[in-house]
């Protein structure tokens, strides 16, 4: 059985302003201690976060008056506004939605890939007057999905200097 309260819609922004979506919440995706360096895990929730951020703005959109947004036809130059807080409200509704399933498909490969990890691998090399170095996850299950392949756009972390003279 379900419950109406009637009244006045003024406390609703009051009694949610110290609630934090789970959404929101940094410690929604948990990663083991020796990954959380891992470039392989750090691109996965930052491409998390830039999902968060759009459907974020998505639903400021969506809630905002019809003159506070600006839409231009890119052909014509000219000003659209009518419909566009209910087309935000469209989008906003189906990205809020897939925001769960990418949460959890998220949490899903970065478990699958620090399960049994010690850590992200780091390599250097020097030429005598510059040095560079590699950090890259290590896991056993990303070694050997790619065993003998050539991988490009992996997520790597580079650090690159120079050489101090000793002089």
């Amino acid at each position: 059985m379900s419950e109406v309260l009637s009244g006045s819609d003024d406390n609703f922004e009051e009694i949610v302003s110290g609630i934090t979506p789970s959404w929101e919440k940094e410690d929604a995706i948990i990663v083991s201690p020796q990954c959380e360096s891992c470039p392989r895990v750090m691109a996965a929730l930052l491409e998390l976060d830039e999902y968060k951020k759009a459907v974020g703005e998505l639903l400021r959109m969506a809630s905002a008056e019809e003159e506070e947004i600006v839409v231009v036809d890119v052909l014509t130059g000219e000003r659209v506004s009518e419909g566009v807080i209910d087309y935000a409200c469209k989008i906003a509704g189906g990205k809020l939605g897939g925001l769960s399933e990418k949460i959890a498909e998220t949490q899903r490969d970065i478990s699958i890939i620090t399960k049994e990890c010690k850590g992200p691998l780091a390599l250097g090399g020097s030429d005598g007057s510059r040095v560079v170095r590699v950090a890259m996850c290590d896991s056993p299950k990303v070694l050997y999905s790619g065993l003998g392949e050539t991988q490009i756009g992996e997520p790597v972390i580079i650090r690159r200097d120079l050489k101090k003279n000793k002089d």
